[in-house]
């Protein structure tokens, strides 16, 4: 990892546009393009098709936990362990605010699942009954997780000792108790397509 990363977010976009506009990233000297998932997008698919396209730049999924998050985080291990092996090990997620005790949950549900290839969780948030994940990801311990502060959110300090990044927009500061061993990634905001 780099000490610091500029990245990209580049929304509900058609992949030609993505690939196109994941070259011009790259020219203009960013390392990493995130992609937000949700519901009316599946951003890890595209991803991995721009993984495809672009062997020189890290690639992440900027997911939200929400109330009810349309995808439980063995099911998102299990496609970010995919991302990471198309990708060649270039694969990044970050969990976008508020942070509670829903999205420290996941982050060791997913951990599970990439270091040990089975995720147990007595929840209360997402259960699990040994989730398997098989292959494991080509990154040992799986992809870097960030937290994106992008939107203001302060996350606890054992949320910040918890990921392996914090997203901040370019221009901002992180946090004040951020971990000496947690690397900043600084996001400009879209280019234009």
């Amino acid at each position: 990892m780099c000490d610091a990363v500029e990245g990209l977010f580049l929304d509900d976009l058609e992949l030609g546009a993505l690939v196109a506009g994941a070259a011009r990233a790259r020219n203009s000297g960013i390392d990493a393009v995130f992609l937000a998932d949700g519901p009316l997008g599946d951003a890890i698919v595209l991803t991995a098709g721009l993984a495809a396209r672009t062997p020189d730049l890290r690639f992440g999924v900027r997911y939200a936990l929400g109330p009810r998050p349309h995808r439980h985080p063995t099911i998102l291990a299990r496609e970010m362990t995919t991302l990471d092996h198309v990708s060649g090990g270039r694969a990044l997620l970050a969990f976008l605010g508020p942070f509670t005790d829903a999205t420290s949950e996941a982050i060791v549900l997913c951990r599970e699942m990439w270091s040990m290839g089975i995720g147990v969780s007595e929840g209360p948030y997402f259960p699990a009954v040994g989730a398997i994940n098989r292959p494991l990801p080509r990154t040992p311990g799986g992809p870097p997780v960030a937290l994106d502060l992008t939107d203001g959110s302060v996350p606890a300090d054992a949320h910040l000792r918890a990921c392996d990044l914090v997203l901040v927009p370019l221009g901002g500061a992180p946090p004040d108790s951020l971990p000496p061993e947690v690397q900043v990634c600084w996001i400009q905001p879209c280019m234009a397509m």
